[in-house]
């Protein structure tokens, strides 16, 4: 049986563990194998934790990565300019809708292009704008502002009822008590089927109308 040294077992050891290493870097993106591609270029007003490497997906698919981070400044406003990387397979039709999303509730940002309409594509180098992103405290701030605008409202609406029943009192107060009183004959009427059953099944004689002269 043949046996193998302590070097060739060490130098084995290190060799599996290069393997596993470049694998892991290729895989999390750290190593950069360019493919076919193109640049477009996505101007935002917050990026909201987007960084280098980060994923860029077309229409949920992973078709390349942000490249680049700079910023705009123009005359009153700062933008942030993303420079994203595109597979050649993947090609964007005009007028998309970028927009920064979360991949799960505590998830890494990425970028997400929808694109499904229109007949031209976006060439090498276009220039879109992104979509303003929403985050929690957002999202809160205009849930709690609708609440409360749905509560005044209720308010209100409430309010006015009771000024229509208090200026109709006297005809409600009526209503209520026929009501009452259609329901006390009804019940009534009940009982005196379960009593006697056998009205149901005669009609009282009507005595007939005599003719004028």
């Amino acid at each position: 049986m043949k046996k193998y040294t302590n070097e060739f077992k060490v130098g084995l050891f290190v060799i599996f563990c290069l393997a596993g290493l470049f694998y892991l870097t290729y895989s999390t993106g750290k190593l950069d194998i360019r493919k076919k591609g193109c640049h477009i270029y996505v101007v935002f007003s917050e990026t909201a934790g987007i960084k280098n490497k980060s994923p860029v997906m077309l229409n949920g698919y992973e078709v390349g990565k942000v490249d680049g981070i700079r910023f705009s400044y123009d005359e009153d406003k700062t933008r942030t300019i993303l420079q994203l990387w595109l597979d050649d397979t993947a090609k964007v039709r005009v007028n998309p809708v970028v927009s920064i999303k979360t991949l799960g509730l505590m998830g890494e940002k990425y970028i997400e292009i929808a694109s499904t309409e229109g007949k031209d594509f976006l060439r090498p180098g276009a220039v879109v704008e992104g979509k303003p992103f929403m985050d929690l405290d957002d999202m809160m701030e205009q849930a709690q502002a609708l609440s409360k605008n749905i509560s005044e409202q209720v308010n209100k609406l409430l309010a006015n009822i009771n000024g229509t029943l208090g200026e109709n009192k006297e005809s409600v107060a009526a209503i209520i008590k026929n009501l009452e009183q259609a329901s006390k004959n009804f019940e009534d009427f009940s009982s005196d089927i379960k009593r006697h059953p056998w009205k149901l099944l005669f009609k009282t004689k009507e005595k007939p109308v005599k003719p004028k002269n």
